[in-house]
């Protein structure tokens, strides 16, 4: 068989590894042009193609992302085509319990929460997310490395003891987990440079059993795949907290019970994860008391809504690859129900100058200046900016690469 292989950085080197099958003809794509040269040594290696353009011809097969556009199969004539998502659906044989978890907020704040949870209820979680992968320890993601969250990956887990595996997936799934999550949709953005929605890839993650949000159910179930379940509407409120102070909540679980969560993170902004979690938990017969201790023990995850103090201020940090207009007015609204965003401070600061050209900055001005919330960009130097002295909170906004 002679197989196209599009994008070597985004897990196109994981199915170089595991899709051909002795004797096929073989021809990967740096079609981004950021793999890195030992990566693309390896491949060759391998006694594959490497290039970083795509060779006109004919092809039995074409393996790309679903964000890969089309534009790159020009002069290109292919059998059949499999996005990656497919192709990992074919090739995963995991038989441990496996949640995975797509969406465009709130990912990684939910995988950090359940595989608590799951550990305090006596699991051994091994958690795959944009945080690293590693075992869910004394509260706390131990022993990470670093893993991309593109779904080829999930091809890579190590065998291990663990009894769940808990994966966060930038864009799409196998098919084929135990429990599917899909955060949110939020909008059905573009994606493979406006040829297609952003749903034509996360759907793919649908399994037998889904947790969606409940106004999206709807939609996730006209796919056709699988029993879909509505999350939300389980937790209600009992206080709105200033930061340092706790929030407090009514769990609509069981025979129901009152939690109050750490106030070392922005609790209030993880409402939505408390509330899928809660859903997944009522799927997996999770017993009550295992439930309430693992929400009033969760820290959050470093990086996402993080509080600390320095100095006289409150410090609230958020550090991933999703910081967007949308993202950042989250913040906002989640500090300012807090009565804890006047006289904020913003630092938007990409971690290197590619990311910054990739940055949405008028969007972020605006909806800073309808908060009233002072910005300042840094140019990703790595130079630290000076900031003003104030009494409100520092909001560190630090964008990563994606995975």
């Amino acid at each position: 068989m002679k197989i196209l292989l599009l994008d070597t950085i985004h897990g196109g080197g994981v199915l170089a590894d595991k899709y051909p099958k002795q004797g096929d003809s073989v021809t990967c794509v740096d079609v981004y042009n950021i793999t890195p040269e030992e990566e693309l040594s390896r491949l060759k290696d391998k006694g594959y193609s490497v290039c970083k353009e795509v060779p006109k011809g004919e092809y039995d097969l074409v393996l790309m992302p679903v964000h890969c556009p089309d534009r790159f199969l020009e002069g290109v004539k292919y059998g059949e085509r499999k996005f990656f998502s497919q192709a990992v659906g074919e090739l995963i044989d995991d038989k441990r319990f496996r949640i995975e978890v797509t969406g465009v907020k709130g990912k990684t704040g939910f995988c950090g929460l359940m595989s608590h949870i799951l550990t305090v209820a006596g699991h051994n979680v091994l958690l795959h997310s944009s945080k690293g992968r590693g075992s869910w320890k004394n509260g706390k993601l131990t022993d990470a490395e670093k893993v991309s969250i593109a779904p080829p990956h999930m091809l890579t887990l190590p065998d291990s003891e663990h009894d769940i595996v808990i994966c966060e997936i930038s864009l799409g799934g196998s098919g084929k987990a135990d429990i599917a999550c899909i955060t949110n949709l939020l909008e059905d953005y573009p994606i493979a440079a406006g040829t297609r929605k952003a749903s034509e890839g996360k759907k793919a993650i649908l399994s037998d059993l889904n947790v969606v949000p409940s106004d999206e159910v709807g939609f996730w179930k006209s796919f056709g795949r699988g029993e879909v379940r509505g999350y939300g509407n389980r937790i209600k409120l009992l206080n709105n907290p200033s930061l340092g102070e706790s929030l407090k909540v009514h769990v609509d679980y069981k025979n129901g019970f009152d939690v109050s969560m750490k106030n070392n993170y922005l609790a209030l902004e993880y409402v939505d994860a408390f509330e899928m979690a809660v859903e997944v938990c009522d799927i997996m017969n999770v017993p009550s008391e295992f439930l309430k201790e693992g929400l009033s023990t969760f820290e959050g995850m470093g990086g996402r809504g993080e509080i600390y103090r320095e100095g006289k201020r409150w410090v609230v940090k958020e550090r991933n690859p999703g910081i967007s207009r949308r993202s950042v007015e989250r913040t906002y609204e989640t500090l300012k129900r807090m009565n804890s965003l006047e006289n904020a401070v913003a630092v938007l600061d990409p971690v290197n100058r590619k990311v910054c050209s990739k940055m949405d900055v008028g969007s972020i001005e605006k909806v800073s200046r309808e908060y009233g919330v002072e910005l300042i960009i840094t140019d990703g130097s790595g130079t630290p900016p000076k900031i003003p002295e104030s009494e409100g909170p520092l909001i560190l906004f630090v964008k990563e690469g994606y995975t």
